[in-house]
């Protein structure tokens, strides 16, 4: 079976233009999507809405923060980090396509286990020297036709990380955000100076350091782009 081109098995390439502009357009995406979250956007005066004990001191922004927006701001944090962790592991040499167990069965039930694959571990004959602009070129069937991912909630397992190096703390939460789109939603509010307090000091550690990680990659990568 001839299996359709898609512009993804590039990143598997050696280092290009076009692989490294590749993840880029990865960490592009994942810093455009942090820097949309709304809460993010409207961190300061969320946090003075809620610290506020007058009711009427709670406006349009505290109510979309702690309602509208909620559950469209963890599933923006879960996608701007799957593209930031998939940018890193393809950086690595790790492939983050779903592997095709017709393939190659072993190492597509290691990859299944959560194990992290190499590229160099899936492709030899000098693969990196195919022209994947060729369309007509070569069968490709390493990878399943509608060219799918792994998991997500993969690329948060220890195995993963020990690659991608996101801080222990930051991985808890981002797992609990994950989690949490899967669960019923419910207005949560937060009473009492300490529980303020607390929930302040959470977002504002989550909002920070994702926004400095993400942008700190997209930046050195976009240099080494421009070096090429």
């Amino acid at each position: 079976m001839k299996y359709k081109f898609s512009k993804d098995i590039v990143a598997y390439q050696e280092k290009s233009v076009r692989s490294q502009s590749l993840i880029c357009e990865l960490l592009h995406n994942a810093y455009r999507t942090i820097k949309s979250v709304y809460m993010f956007e409207n961190f300061d005066e969320y946090c003075r809405q809620l610290k506020s004990d007058k009711q009427e001191d709670k406006l349009k922004i505290y109510w979309k923060t702690s309602y509208d927006e909620k559950l469209i701001d963890n599933i923006k944090i879960s996608v701007a980090f799957e593209n930031f962790n998939k940018a890193v592991l393809l950086k690595n040499g790790i492939v983050v396509h779903s592997i095709n167990h017709k393939f190659d069965k072993k190492i597509s039930s290691r990859q299944k286990k959560g194990i992290p694959i190499k590229v160099s571990e899936l492709f030899e004959n000098g693969f990196e020297s195919i022209n994947l602009f060729e369309k007509e070129s070569k069968n490709f069937n390493a990878f399943y036709e509608n060219f799918n991912t792994i998991n997500y909630s993969s690329t948060l397992n220890e195995n993963y990380q020990n690659i991608i190096g996101i801080e222990k703390k930051l991985i808890l939460e981002l797992l609990k955000i994950n989690q949490d789109r899967n669960r019923l939603h419910f207005f949560t509010e937060f009473s009492g100076a300490f529980m303020v307090r607390k929930h302040i000091e959470k977002w504002n550690y989550i909002m920070t350091k994702s926004i400095e990680i993400i942008e700190t990659e997209y930046r050195n990568e976009t240099k080494k782009l421009k070096n090429i």
